[in-house]
């Protein structure tokens, strides 16, 4: 029987075994490795719940329960937390991104901070986020400029108060007294001149009050003191000022036991008598009933999580401490070492021993001894746990620590350029990754070489990934080993189809590891062009692939512009694209001449007459129709539309018409919802397929009336499913498969 630092469910069996959410822990650390932090789905869940439901219970109005995700952030824990029903704390523009891309409601999020930049304040702005709790003149002064600036609706604000109450708790997570780099002080007069300011700026609607007043708190008479304090303050400032409390938050900072000596932390009486402080308090001040916030996050996560560890090298210092180290520390848990944290452990002995070893480590697990488990970071502070009982450990052993998934991986760092863990999630036996362990590469993700010539970071391997699409094949090249893009000779080498790897073109990115993730677009001659349907298809599957997007939909940036990516099944094999909007105007092609709109306008090439419409989606494209042209035109059409492509295509392509050179589709209408096109590529030649020459052929034939959204274009690479809406917002859906896969040769990367 486990006592109560371990998850919902943790047991251990008669072999010492530990299970948690269902799934033993050797075969966890067997799969996934260790370090390794599991989290109890069950707890997670049961926690949350616990406060919404003592919420509802002991508060006689409305009253909201809001994740405090400093202590842990990751996707999966916020669309978890946000399933629950939670509202969502952040601190940084970070965590703001990572909510935002795991699809948290941002009316639903609140931004705190004691020094928000202006780009993080136009963030949150532009996100739309619920509340902003502004903890100073500089930041009141700041956010009040920029949105008077935007004319945008009213932004809600919360002002953090400090209210010189000093929680019973560790000097450095204390943040409620007075001598505090947190929020306005209200004795020396800061918060009432905040409240004044606030209410006169235009553009800010305050509705509430903040307080947080320290962490891992154990009494909840301090909690209740301090809201008293916002609730006394709050009557004063609306008879002084005709301030209406709309929303209170006394913030979070409920403790969790961390040993075993450790009293229990019930969350229900806490919740109870912060309930009965707030409405004993309004009706003294006869104050009506504010929307009440709890910002609750260590106790929520840190029960919910165990980190396990592998032993290695033992140390005795007869008389004096027995030392085992295990694979973590430091780098994946700095508590112990930054504020004297403690850590209680479970030993589950090395499952994979064989015969009389076996039994003799048996035999050893019956003694018990005082160890003192280092990390193996270079400090002597990595510490995890000091003067420990404990079975005597062995190499290979696992050791499990509860309690740990509060600002353990939310500190965490690469001290000694150590890979940050894996984090798993178990619940009814099923485990899954939530957070992958960092690789080597990962450690040089951010980094450029000396010498800026090499085509990838020194020692990297020089590796690419190949994928088709409809006929149009593209080498993606990561910045993870190519840190700059390739060279037009290199691009040449690799693209030839006889002496390289073979390909339409070249995509290197993701330039940055987010959305919008960013792409450079090259022609297999070596130049440069702004967009492409399938590459950009292409570039989506391989994003999917790595596992980089935080859901199915996703923006990329490109020269052209932006576009949206949608998977449309799992294995990344269906893909559409929002590729933004056609334009038929002139001056946006990038035409010679007037400005105008190339609608069926005759042009003259090698002698003859040709109509065109001209349209561009982020790149020029030049359709001509095989009907309405001049006869010889309309015989070569008839004849074969290929050879027509590639007489023709190279003419069209330098037009003087088209300065920046153009794409030309050859099209045949076969009936109101498709079409049959080939195609001359600028840069590539004669293609069987592109993505973006179906968007400019569909776009050119709804516009001149030959057809209706949708439009299937086909090919000779494949077929293509192009929407069209009304406002000339274009996207197309096909498939996407890998190809090959591996490194390139020394004699690809030379520049000459």
């Amino acid at each position: 029987m486990l006592n109560m630092l371990w998850p919902i469910g943790a047991h251990t069996e008669t072999d010492g075994e530990l299970w948690l959410g269902g799934c033993a822990v050797s075969e966890l650390a067997k799969t996934f490795g260790t370090p390794l932090y599991v989290f109890d789905e069950a707890t997670l869940r049961t926690r949350a719940r616990t406060y919404q439901e003592a919420l509802r219970r002991h508060y006689p109005a409305s009253a909201q329960a809001a994740y405090a995700s400093k202590a842990y952030l990751c996707l999966a824990i916020a669309q978890l937390f946000e399933e629950e029903g939670l509202d969502l704390d952040v601190v940084s523009s970070g965590e703001l991104h990572v909510a935002l891309q795991a699809g948290f409601p941002a009316e639903r999020i609140h931004f705190h901070g004691n020094n928000k930049s202006p780009a993080e304040l136009a963030l949150a702005l532009d996100a739309g986020i619920g509340r902003i709790v502004v903890d100073n003149f500089y930041e009141l002064e700041t956010l009040a400029g920029m949105v008077a600036a935007r004319a945008d609706r009213p932004v809600s604000v919360w002002l953090r108060l400090s209210p010189g109450v000093q929680a019973h708790t560790h000097a450095h997570i204390q943040t409620g007294q007075v001598d505090t780099k947190f929020g306005f002080d209200i004795k020396s007069g800061d918060a009432e001149r905040a409240i004044v300011a606030a209410m006169q700026a235009p553009g800010l609607l305050l509705v509430g009050l903040h307080a947080h007043i320290g962490s891992q708190i154990y009494e909840a008479e301090d909690l209740a003191v301090a809201t008293a304090r916002l609730i006394e303050f709050a009557a004063q400032m609306r008879d002084r000022h005709g301030f209406v409390l709309q929303e209170l938050s006394p913030g979070g900072g409920w403790g969790v036991p961390m040993t075993e000596s450790d009293p229990a932390a019930p969350i229900e009486p806490y919740i109870a008598m912060l309930c009965e402080a707030v409405a004993a308090t309004c009706r003294a001040a006869e104050l009506a009933l504010p929307h009440l916030v709890l910002e609750p996050g260590r106790s929520l996560v840190a029960p919910s999580a165990v980190a396990l560890y592998t032993v290695g090298a033992r140390k005795e210092i007869p008389g004096v401490r027995t030392y085992v180290s295990v694979d973590g520390g430091m780098a994946d848990n700095i508590r112990p070492a930054l504020y004297g944290a403690q850590y209680a452990a479970l030993h589950i002995a090395n499952s994979q021993l064989q015969g009389t070893e076996r039994e003799l480590h048996s035999a050893r697990g019956t003694q018990h001894e005082i160890v003192t488990i280092a990390g193996k970071f270079c400090e002597s502070g990595d510490i995890l746990i000091r003067d420990v009982k404990l079975p005597r450990l062995a190499p290979g052993d696992l050791l499990a620590i509860p309690m740990a998934g509060a600002y353990t991986l939310a500190m965490s760092s690469n001290y000694n350029l150590a890979r940050r863990p894996a984090v798993v999630l178990v619940n009814q036996g099923e485990a899954r990754l939530i957070q992958r362990r960092e690789a080597f590469d990962d450690l040089l993700a951010r980094d450029l070489p000396l010498h800026r010539g090499t085509p990838r970071a020194a020692g990297a391997k020089a590796t690419f990934r190949k994928y088709q699409a409809l006929g149009n094949d593209y080498i993606v090249l990561d910045p993870e080993q190519w840190p700059e893009p390739p060279t037009p000779e290199q691009i040449r080498r690799i693209c030839d189809r006889h002496a390289g790897v073979g390909s339409d073109g070249i995509l290197w990115g993701p330039i940055e590891r987010g959305a919008p993730f960013g792409v450079r677009l090259f022609n297999p001659d070596g130049g440069e062009f702004e967009k492409s349907g399938n590459g950009l298809r292409i570039f989506a599957r391989y994003l999917w692939d790595q596992r980089l997007p935080a859901g199915p939909d996703f923006d990329i940036d490109t020269p052209g512009g932006r576009v949206t990516a949608h998977v449309l099944d799992a294995a990344g094999s269906r893909i559409a694209m929002d590729m933004g909007r056609l334009s038929f105007d002139s001056p946006k092609i990038g035409l010679a001449g007037s400005k105008r709109e190339v609608v069926e306008e005759d042009v003259e090439v090698d002698g003859r007459q040709v109509r065109v419409t001209t349209v561009t989606i982020g790149n020029p494209h030049c359709v001509i129709f095989s009907d309405g042209q001049s006869s010889d035109v309309a015989d070569a059409f008839a004849k074969s539309s290929a050879e027509l492509a590639q007489r023709v295509g190279p003419k069209l392509e330098y037009l003087p018409l088209y300065p920046n050179r153009t794409n030309v589709q050859f099209a045949q209408v076969i009936d109101r919802h498709t079409l049959r096109i080939e195609i001359w590529e600028r840069g590539a030649g004669y293609t069987l397929a592109s993505g973006t020459s179906s968007c400019a052929a569909a776009g050119a034939a709804i516009r001149t009336g030959r057809c209706a959204s949708p439009v299937t274009v086909q090919m000779p690479g494949g077929t293509m499913l192009v929407e069209v809406d009304a406002d000339w917002a274009a996207r197309l859906t096909g498939t996407v498969d890998f190809v090959c896969g591996g490194e390139l040769g020394s004699s690809l990367l030379r520049d000459s």
